[in-house]
């Protein structure tokens, strides 16, 4: 049987396909309906996350900057700087941390919601990370929550407008924000040139009985200390002098012929074995740092001739053919920084960095305090030292029969002891008597990020850590290299602008101070940060407020004082204001 199509009329036929497209749009309208209430949706929790992010990028570096101020008011004392790792500014921090999200209308529960911890370097791996709860406190983290099921709670989740078109009410949120405080790299570039005796000669602008207080505990320090002879043990310096040089004062001798003081004093009787019985105290060191042996007669007489042609001429009238301990403590000073010598060698004393000997000894007290107060501190700062006068030298070994020491692989150290212990045992005048600060700045920046122009010296500043330098001096800038001038397109306007008007506010003409502002400058184009301090009458405080502010760092002065005491407790106080000056705090991301 044979079947025919069945022919509907052509109205029933538009009503069907009618029904369908009714069905179709509907369905299309929920869809699109839904996922507009889903963009709708989105560009709430999106807008929402960024608000919250906001907040507690604002929270995080501000909590950051409370413990950063407990660190820099501790860095306001004198003396020892102990700062409560565990406990520093925390509750404060937490305070801030709250009370900031709460201006940008983010709860955070300061209780549990800001966490702290402590960044730490891996020298193997070269990398930092964070270790959350230990102390002390350099990184804070502040993390807002909406993740509560009470929608009407400041910690609830986030009601969505269009949650019914997909089968959600709300959707929890969480965001957070990390910020902490750089590790420093930092170099101390300490000022060894002649001038840093000077307080405690005869002649020191102190005043005559405060430079003899100063001589007779230089006296005292070296008869204490007791230094013997390489090999032996007789001593350098016996506690009853030297013949006729035998107490402060010193004995009155009136000839002037050199021969009749020397035997006047006893300086040329003999031991039993023909030795002379009272030796010059010094023979200089060896190109290694040893000291040399005690010297023959006839080189005991000459330096002895030498001491009494100073003492018979000497420029203080109440001490002119004296001879005792306190002419003796002032010729070794300014023998040590005579151009006419040679370095390390005649009458470079092996034995004055063991005495108080002026303002040498107040800088020395400032880093060793500086170093201590970095001990404490336990942000993971490393430190270098720079040693300048007439040049400049890394100074990151030393072996003087005493202490052997070389940390030249790796001079920048978080070895605190070790600086210590190297700036400690130089003194005044050790590079001679002349001021190269530029040089010294140039070593500084090497030491930190290698040699201009030398691929395969990148410097030994640690990836992620602050490259600084502490620039001391007590004088003027005196020295340079003989064919240097500044560059014709250097502009002074775009470093020393101090009130933004476009002229200058620091510039010079003489060329020994314009070469040790243009390394500065060239350090702080490699990223360093400078600080500097101007120590006594002499210091050129304009050039060293101008290399600081160029530097981004503080310039902190020292004047002279009426007193050694007074100087000391302030050259501590620079040191320590320097140590607590850490870097602003910033965000720490994923990729850092």
């Amino acid at each position: 049987m044979s079947r025919h199509p069945v022919n509907l009329p052509a109205a029933r036929r538009s009503e069907e396909r009618r029904g369908v497209v009714v069905v179709l749009a509907a369905f299309l309208l929920t869809v699109l309906f839904a996922f507009m209430a889903l963009s709708v949706d989105t560009g709430r929790v999106v807008l929402t996350e960024t608000q919250m992010q906001n907040a507690v990028d604002a929270a995080s570096l501000a909590a950051s900057q409370e413990i950063q101020a407990a660190v820099y008011a501790a860095g306001q004392g004198v003396g020892s700087a102990t700062i409560d790792a565990n406990s520093i500014a925390v509750q404060a921090a937490r305070e801030m941390a709250e009370e900031v999200a709460a201006a940008n209308g983010v709860y955070i529960d300061p209780n549990t919601d800001v966490a702290f911890g402590k960044r730490i370097y891996n020298p193997g791996t070269g990398d930092w990370s964070v270790q959350w709860g230990g102390a002390p406190y350099n990184v804070v983290k502040v993390t807002a929550r909406r993740t509560g099921p009470d929608v009407e709670a400041p910690d609830g989740e986030f009601p969505l407008a269009f949650g019914w078109a997909i089968g959600k009410d709300s959707v929890p949120l969480e965001v957070s924000s990390t910020a902490f405080t750089e590790a420093r790299d930092l170099v101390l570039v300490l000022d060894f040139s002649g001038s840093m005796n000077y307080d405690s000669q005869l002649t020191s602008s102190l005043g005559l009985d405060a430079a003899e207080e100063l001589l007779d505990g230089m006296w005292d320090s070296l008869v204490d200390a007791d230094p013997t002879w390489p090999g032996t043990s007789t001593s350098k310096f016996p506690s009853t002098g030297f013949g006729g040089i035998n107490s402060y004062q010193g004995t009155y001798v009136s000839s002037t012929t050199n021969s009749t003081i020397l035997s006047t004093l006893g300086l040329t009787q003999n031991n039993a074995d023909g030795s002379r019985k009272y030796p010059y105290p010094q023979a200089g060191r060896f190109s290694s740092g040893l000291p040399k042996n005690k010297p023959s007669n006839s080189t005991s007489d000459t330096w002895w001739d030498r001491y009494v042609t100073f003492v018979k001429n000497h420029p203080k009238a109440e001490y002119k053919k004296y001879y005792g301990y306190r002419t003796l403590m002032d010729f070794l000073q300014q023998k040590t920084i005579s151009g006419s010598y040679t370095p390390r060698d005649r009458y470079t004393s092996e034995d004055l960095w063991r005495t108080p000997h002026q303002p040498m000894h107040g800088v020395k007290k400032g880093a060793s305090l500086f170093l201590a107060f970095l001990e404490d501190l336990d942000f993971g700062d490393e430190v270098g030292l720079v040693g300048y006068g007439e040049w400049a030298e890394r100074v990151d070994s030393l072996s003087d029969g005493e202490v052997n020491i070389d940390i030249s692989s790796n001079p920048i150290t978080s070895d605190y002891s070790v600086i210590d212990t190297l700036q400690l045992r130089h003194q005044a005048g050790e590079f001679n008597g002349q001021t190269n600060i530029g040089d010294g700045i140039l070593k500084a920046r090497e030491l930190l990020v290698g040699v201009s122009g030398d691929p395969n010296d990148d410097g030994h500043s640690r990836y992620g850590a602050r490259p600084t330098i502490i620039l001391m001096t007590d004088g003027l800038a005196n020295k340079k290299p003989s064919n240097w001038s500044l560059p014709a397109s250097f502009q002074w306007k775009d470093w020393t602008d101090y009130d933004g008007d476009g002229v200058a506010n620091y510039s010079t003409s003489d060329n020994n101070k314009r070469y040790a502002f243009w390394e500065a400058t060239e350090a702080v184009k490699r990223g360093i940060t400078i600080h500097t301090i101007a120590v006594g009458a002499d210091a050129d405080r304009d050039m060293l407020e101008a290399i600081a502010f160029a530097g981004g760092g503080v310039f902190i002065d020292v004047p002279a004082h009426a007193t050694i005491a007074e100087m000391e407790e302030q050259l501590e106080a620079a040191f320590s204001l320097i140590a607590a000056k850490v870097p602003p705090a910033q965000l720490l991301y994923e990729d850092d």
